[in-house]
């Protein structure tokens, strides 16, 4: 059977000229034992450490509900997503998904989903049927206590000698090779266990292992590359290591957000201290749907963890966003201008793409009460986020190009194909403070389709509602799933042998029952509407016309027809002109003398092929470019 398995892996693997690795791997106690590698990458490898402790055995002495001598790290920890990453029914849903089309895809998914299964040799089945045990327990204990610096090992960590990591990134790990010490944030501790300390822990590199995710099937070499230069499909921890908070030191790390410090017991024995600085095993992000449907997978999971989890989640992402809002009467319209700006410390949203937004909702209401004008609907009913002219959606749109695409025999453009997809076609999401394009760019997490300015971490939304508005309510909305999402992966797991679960029909159920991935409110404010509109009254620095400024299009990504809003102060001649990336114009949309005010114009991109396009604006010296993503 292992020879069958490495005959169809090999033939699939050249489809796109990726070797499959059979390695005779030296084993704990000497025991030679062949390995199928499927995906090989640097860093510690299958079979050369020792089996991790179950959870259970973390959990006798690091969780307690004494009132004298409280201990909560274990319980915290069980209601993050990080618990549950190997429960996670998207997770096998999307699996089954790329195994279909990559067969041994899954193996490298399960790099970090279930960390010690894919050590413990459990991913050769790539489908995920071998995971068992501890293996179900995600991102566990065992594993981030005997993690080290894959970059800089120690003699302790099991590490292949020929081959350096490259990069922090794509689950290259480094893993002690014996079970114990357990290594920890402190170096002088008092346990049944021994202990050492790993400054390593403390840091951002430590989560991004898995948290800079690149497709190793499109690396030139992905032995010797670092994940960051190619495939890029996530970038969490590049978007901080480019951010001003890597520059903060402890109070900048992802710890210092995600595992905030408090002071509390971290174990049982009153011989540990009562710590000042004990970092909260909470791990908190931002899935607020997956912790409502895990028990309709997996019933013994701990409900009450998983409910307290998903508190925290929702108070987290209501901190992640500030809103602001002017709205000024202007001629037989309403100017309402909306800024998000971003209080992470990585883009927002974050992480994995497919079927993940954020998105504005507008209301404008009349004297009497009564809604003169939405944008970003949704209907909680249907679960539809309905995309009128104006919306404003956050989100990263990977696809295929056409060689890909023919390979595959899907069509090319934009995709939920996560481990296929080798291009991005659209990426507004909102970067952290310290954001430089150069930066980004170097770490292939740049904005796609849309421009934003050094150091700027915020985004302006320009609305035009009718003259009856008096009062404007902007929500921000967060979604962890979308129907979208939720129907492709049901429907391309049909007749999928791989979906040995009938992951994609249960996942889609669960989603239908239990709330459609019901968005989050993150922040929302309602605000008059200023008459007439003035310096004194606008709060922005950058919201009243200023000889020029050209706002973004909307819709943007678009097909065929899109929306140019633009601002001019002073009586004078204006041209806006559209051109392609090589620079050649396409089209004039303006080029007319303009008095002072707020413009939109319409651009029909019917006789024009998908891709980026650039608007630009010049009036008296001064001249703005934005982008814009066609997409048919």
């Amino acid at each position: 059977m292992k020879n069958n398995l490495a005959r169809s892996i090999k033939a699939h693997s050249l489809k796109l000229g990726i070797a499959a690795f059979v390695v005779c791997i030296l084993g704990i106690g000497g025991i030679n034992r062949e390995k199928i590698i499927l995906v090989f990458l640097p860093g510690t490898q299958v079979g050369t450490v020792e089996a991790a402790d179950d959870v259970r055995v973390c959990k006798q002495c690091h969780y307690s509900n004494s009132v004298e001598r409280p201990v909560g790290i274990f319980k915290d920890w069980a209601g993050s997503m990080m618990a549950h990453s190997a429960r996670d029914p998207i997770f096998y849903a999307a699996l089954a998904v790329a195994n279909k089309y990559h067969p041994t895809s899954g193996e490298y998914c399960i790099r970090c989903h279930s960390p010690t299964g894919w050590l413990a040799g459990h991913s050769e089945d790539f489908s995920g049927q071998a995971l068992q045990g501890t293996d179900f327990d995600g991102v566990q204990c065992d594993y981030c206590h005997r993690s080290g610096d894959p970059l800089n090992p120690d003699t302790s960590i099991a590490m292949v000698s020929n081959y350096l990591v490259p990069g922090y990134g794509n689950g290259m790990h480094a893993i002690q090779r014996y079970a114990s010490p357990k290594r920890g944030p402190y170096d002088s501790v008092l346990a049944p266990h021994q202990t050492r300390y790993e400054q390593f822990q403390s840091t951002g590199k430590m989560c991004g292992i898995c948290h800079d995710v690149s497709n190793p099937f499109y690396a030139q070499d992905r032995i010797h590359q670092a994940p960051h230069e190619y495939g890029a499909l996530e970038r969490t921890y590049s978007e901080w290591l480019m951010s001003w908070y890597a520059t903060q030191g402890d109070s900048g790390t992802c710890q210092s957000c995600h595992m905030k410090s408090t002071t509390g017991y971290a174990c049982i024995y009153t011989s540990a201290p009562l710590r000042t600085h004990l970092a909260q095993h909470d791990l908190t992000g931002g899935n607020t749907f997956v912790p409502d449907i895990l028990q309709d997978f997996w019933p013994d999971v701990d409900s009450a963890s998983v409910a307290a989890g998903k508190q925290r989640t929702i108070a987290t992402l209501q901190r992640a966003a500030d809103l602001e809002i002017t709205a000024n009467r202007s001629g037989d319209s309403v100017i309402a201008r909306v800024r998000i700006t971003n209080r992470t410390g990585h883009k927002l949203p974050t992480g994995y793409p497919d079927g993940r937004r954020m998105w504005i909702a507008i209301i404008g209401r009349n004297s009497f009460g009564d809604t003169v004008f939405q944008s970003g609907t949704y209907d909680a009913d249907s679960a539809v986020l309905r995309h009128d002219s104006q919306i404003k959606v956050y989100e990263a749109i990977h696809g295929m190009t056409d060689s890909i695409a023919r390979l595959y025999s899907l069509p090319a453009g934009p995709s939920l194909h996560f481990i296929l997809n080798d291009t991005i076609l659209f990426d507004n999401r909102i970067p952290p403070r310290g954001f430089t394009n150069s930066g980004f760019q170097q770490r292939l997490a740049n904005p796609v389709g849309v421009t934003y300015a050094d150091s700027q971490y915020w985004d302006e939304t320009t609305y035009t509602l009718p003259v009856s508005t008096v009062q404007v309510t902007a929500t921000l909305f967060y979604q962890t799933i979308s129907k979208e999402y939720a129907q492709f992966l049901r429907d391309q797991n049909v007749g999928n042998s791989y979906d040995w679960n009938s992951w994609g029909a249960g996942l889609y159920n669960s989603w239908d029952t239990r709330g459609k991935s019901e968005p989050v409110t993150m922040n929302s404010l309602t605000v008059p509407v200023n008459n007439p509109m003035s310096v004194d009254n606008d709060r922005f620095t950058n919201m009243v016309p200023r000889e020029v400024i050209l706002s973004q299009n909307y819709p943007n990504p678009f097909n065929p027809t899109t929306t140019i809003p633009y601002d001019v102060q002073g009586v004078g001649f204006v041209s806006l002109k559209i051109f392609d990336l090589v620079g050649k114009e396409v089209h004039t949309l303006v080029n007319s003398v303009k008095q002072t005010g707020h413009y939109e114009v319409s651009f029909d991109a019917s006789n024009l092929p998908s891709g980026v396009y650039l608007y630009a604006i010049q009036a008296r010296n001064i001249h703005q470019t934005k982008k814009m993503l066609l997409i048919r």
